[in-house]
C-alpha cells in the first residue's frame, strides 16, 4: 500500500472513524477518477460517511478491499483469521488457476475485499471476455462480514464500469460458506463453478484467540464428512466447500497454512482431497506474504480434467519449478522440492519393531516443574533433566550453558525424585519407565538431532521424544535416526507441521514408523561411528565420526549420493 494513504488510513483508525468509512472515501476517490457518476446508482459502499481520501493518490479497485482490511483493528482480524492477499500475489494465483479453464463462473467462498474476484476479473478482461459478462455472470462471492461484501462489490463495480454503473448484486452474498456451501447463493450456477479461488481465514486451533469451540469441530466433521483432528486449521475445511461447488470439470485454490501439508490432524482432509480430486499443483509461499507471518501454500486441485505430476510454484513471484510432484506422493514433499531437500524412497522395517518412542505431555511438563533444583555436588536421588535445547547431534549441552525451563534458566537442572515420588506417585513411575538405555530425539530442528543414553540416567522433557530400546540396539537406532537419509525422509514427509518451514517436526508415533536399515556391514560400521563419534569431545573428531556414520547408513538403504550428504552437513548446528 501507498506509504501515504496508509498513514492517511492509520489517521483515521486513530480519529475513531470505522472501516467502511475509510473504505468509503478511496472508493468514491478511484470512482471520481474514473469519471463514473453519482446519479443514485452508484454502490451502496459510495455512500457511507463523509471521511475524504487523499486527492493526490492514483486510486485503483483493488485498493478499497486493501485500506478495508487494513483498517480493521488487530483483534478482530487475528480472531478471524483475517490476512490481506497481496493483489500480484491474487492475480498470478488466479492466473494459474484459471489458465487452459474456458469462461465460466468462478466463486471465492470467503471473499473478503474481493482482491481474488478482481484478479480473476483481470484475467478473463484479457481473455477478451467483457466487463459486463464478467460482473453480471462470472463472479461471485461468499462471506460472513456484510461490510466486505459491501467492499467487494463496489471494488468490482468500480473496475468493470465506464460511464455508467455495473453493479454485482445477488452473485455477492452474506452467509457462512462452510456451513452452506452452493445454499448460500439463491440461484447458483447449476453446472457448479468452474473455479474456486480465494484466501479463506486461518484459524490455528493451538491459538487461543482463534480456537474453535469443540460443537463447531464436530457440526463441520460431519457437514463435510471427514474425520479431521481437533487441531485442523479451519482453512483446510475451505478446501472441501470449494470442493462441493465445482463443476464436473473444474478447479480449485485457495491460499492455506503451510500445516495443511503434514499435520495429522489434517491427513483426514488431504485424503478426502485425494479421494475427489486430482493435485495439479501446490504454490509454496513463505512467512513475508502477509503481515502476521505466517507460512503459507495453495494446492492447487481438480476435478475431471487431466492426470499428470503436479507443478510447484515458489514465491510471491509465483515461480514454476522443473521439478514435480508425482501423483500420490505426500503434499509435504512439494516444500521438500521447492527447499532442494532430497527426495529419498527409503524401505525397511519401522523403528516400532525394535524400539518404542514416546512423548510426554503438559502434564508431565508442569508436573515435573515443582521438583526441578540446580544441581550440586553430593546430591543423591537426582536425575539430569534434558529440554530439547540442550540436545546437538550426538551431544548433551547439559551443564555447558543456560536454558530455559518452565519460565526459569537453569545451568544443570535435575529432578528430585525422593519429593517427586512423595508428591506425585503417577509421574514418578513415568519417569522411572523413561529412566532406561534410550535415545532422546529433539524437535523442530532442521535435521533430526539424537542424544543417545546408554546408561538411562536422563529424563526427557516435554517435547523430546524418548526412543527406549534394548541396550544393544543404542547405537544402531542412534546411526539410523541421526543420519542425512532419515532426515531428508523425514523432512519431505512432514514438512510444514512445524512452527519453521526449514525444520522437521516428528511426533512419536511418526519416529515408531521411520523405516530402518536392513541388517547389513554398513549398519553395522554406522553404529561403531555414532559411539565413537558421541564419545570424542572433539568438534573435528565428532564432525567427521558422524560424517561417516551418515555415509555408512546411507549405504545401508542403497544410496550413495554426495549431495545428500552435503545438503545434511550444511544443517547440522553450529558448534555451540
Amino acid at each position: 500500500m501507498d506509504r501515504k494513504l496508509l498513514s492517511w488510513v492509520n489517521d483515521q483508525n486513530t480519529e475513531g472513524i470505522k472501516p467502511l468509512a475509510i473504505a468509503a472515501a478511496v472508493a468514491r476517490e478511484a470512482a471520481i477518477q474514473k469519471g463514473l457518476p453519482f446519479d443514485g446508482n452508484q454502490p451502496n459502499l459510495l455512500d457511507i460517511g463523509t471521511a475524504q481520501a487523499p486527492k493526490e493518490i492514483e486510486y485503483t479497485a483493488e485498493m478499497i478491499g486493501s485500506v478495508y482490511e487494513q483498517s480493521l483493528d488487530s483483534s478482530t482480524r487475528r480472531h478471524g483469521g483475517v490476512h490481506y492477499t497481496p493483489y500480484e500475489v491474487a492475480k498470478r494465483l488466479a492466473r494459474i488457476t484459471l489458465n487452459e479453464l474456458p469462461p465460466g463462473p468462478i466463486c471465492d467462498p470467503s471473499v473478503g475485499g474481493g482482491a481474488f474476484l478482481l484478479a480473476a476479473a483481470e484475467y478473463l478482461a484479457e481473455k477478451g471476455a467483457s466487463p459486463n459478462k464478467i460482473i453480471k455472470d462470472y463472479l461471485w462471492g461468499i462471506d460472513l462480514d456484510r461490510g466486505a461484501i459491501e467492499v467487494a462489490r463496489a471494488s468490482i463495480s468500480i473496475w468493470g464500469s465506464t460511464k455508467v454503473w455495473i453493479v454485482l448484486n445477488e452473485h455477492l452474498v452474506v452467509a457462512n460458506s462452510l456451513k452452506s456451501g452452493m445454499k448460500s447463493f439463491p440461484t447458483p450456477p447449476k453446472r457448479g463453478f468452474t473455479a474456486v479461488i480465494g484466501n479463506p481465514p486461518f484459524q490455528n486451533q493451538l491459538q487461543e484467540i482463534t480456537v474453535r469451540p469443540i460443537k463447531e469441530t464436530q457440526t463441520l466433521r460431519e457437514k463435510w464428512k471427514v474425520n479431521a483432528g481437533p487441531y485442523a486449521d479451519t482453512a483446510g475445511y475451505f478446501l472441501l466447500v470449494a470442493l462441493s461447488m465445482l463443476s464436473s470439470e473444474g478447479k480449485c485454490l485457495l491460499i492455506q497454512p503451510q500445516s495443511i501439508l503434514a499435520t495429522v490432524d489434517a491427513k483426514p482432509i488431504r485424503e478426502k482431497l485425494n479421494q475427489e480430486a486430482t493435485l495439479e499443483g501446490i504454490w509454496i509461499g513463505g512467512p513475508d506474504i502477509f503481515e502476521a507471518g505466517v507460512n503459507v501454500c495453495a494446492p492447487l486441485l481438480s476435478k475431471g480434467l487431466r492426470q499428470s505430476p503436479a507443478n510447484i510454484w515458489t514465491g510471491t513471484e509465483i515461480t514454476q519449478l522443473q521439478k514435480k510432484l508425482n501423483q500420490g506422493e505426500n503434499w509435504s514433499s512439494a516444500m521438500a522440492i521447492a527447499q532442494g531437500v532430497p527426495i529419498l524412497k527409503l524401505k525397511g522395517n519401522p523403528l516400532k519393531g525394535r524400539a518404542s518412542a514416546t512423548a510426554g505431555f503438559r502434564d508431565q511438563f508442569y508436573g515435573l516443574a515443582p521438583h526441578v533444583c540446580e544441581f550440586k555436588t553430593g546430591m543423591e536421588t537426582v536425575a539430569p533433566l534434558i529440554t530439547v535445547g540442550m540436545i546437538d547431534p550426538l551431544r548433551s549441552r547439559w551443564g555447558s550453558n543456560e536454558f530455559r525451563y518452565a519460565g526459569k534458566s537453569w545451568l544443570k537442572p535435575v529432578v528430585n525424585l525422593t519429593s517427586l515420588q512423595a508428591d506425585d506417585k503417577e509421574l514418578y513411575e513415568w519417569v522411572q519407565d523413561r529412566l532406561k538405555p534410550k535415545v532422546l530425539l529433539a524437535t523442530q530442528t532442521k535435521v533430526l538431532e539424537v542424544l543417545p543414553d546408554p546408561e538411562g540416567q536422563l529424563i526427557p522433557s516435554t517435547p523430546t521424544i524418548s526412543i527406549e530400546c534394548d541396550p544393544e540396539e543404542i547405537w544402531k537406532i542412534t546411526s539410523a535416526l541421526s543420519s542425512a537419509a532419515i532426515s531428508a525422509y523425514a523432512f519431505s514427509r512432514v514438512a510444514g507441521s512445524a512452527l519453521s518451514s526449514d525444520t522437521i517436526k516428528l511426533s512419536a508415533k511418526q519416529v515408531n514408523a521411520l523405516p530402518l536399515p536392513p541388517i547389513s556391514d554398513y549398519w553395522e560400521r554406522a553404529s561403531q561411528y555414532a559411539q565413537e563419534a558421541f564419545s570424542s569431545k572433539l568438534k573435528d573428531t565428532k564432525t567427521n565420526k558422524m560424517k561417516e556414520m551418515s555415509h555408512k547408513i546411507s549405504l545401508a538403504y542403497g544410496y550413495d549420493d554426495d549431495l545428500l550428504e552435503e545438503w545434511w552437513i550444511k544443517r547440522l548446528p553450529k558448534w555451540r
